[in-house]
């Protein structure tokens, strides 16, 4: 079997840094041959938790991408960690989307959409520092 492909990223709180994550992603899926729709939603996932970690941590954000290229199941697994005041994450409401187009604040989906596109999802966090681990199969198997 093959090693995995792996690549580290620090990303510095400026404007679309989180792009520089999506490319590795994209670089790293296709070594091991995972479809473009597939990618593209690993790649919405990965913006959404680098966005989250850029706003509400403080510092730099770290990115790991990791590409199994297991011969059968294939998968990507993405850490993004910050080092902000950390958060209770069962302490945070599953959008409403009735509720949302009421509201004048329409932000509130990023965790939703990055449980909803990965296959596994894992929140560490405390003060100091959240961890968000994804992992997404190819083709969702």
């Amino acid at each position: 079997m093959a090693e995995p492909v792996r690549v580290r990223l620090v990303l510095p709180r400026a404007p679309r840094a989180e792009l520089l994550a999506t490319r590795a992603v994209e670089e790293a899926g296709q070594r091991i041959a995972f479809p473009r729709d597939t990618l593209a939603e690993v790649k919405l996932a990965v913006v959404e938790a680098c966005l989250n970690a850029i706003e509400y941590g403080t510092g730099e954000v770290e990115v790991e991408v990791i590409a199994h290229p297991n011969d059968a199941h294939p998968w990507i697994e993405v850490a993004v960690v910050d080092h902000g005041p950390g958060f209770d994450p069962s302490q945070v409401p599953r959008p409403v989307l009735e509720d949302k187009l009421r509201s004048r604040r329409k932000r509130g989906w990023g965790l939703e959409l990055v449980r909803r596109l990965m296959d596994e999802v894992e929140i560490t966090s405390r003060p100091g520092m959240t961890r968000v681990r994804m992992i997404r199969r190819r083709g969702g198997e």
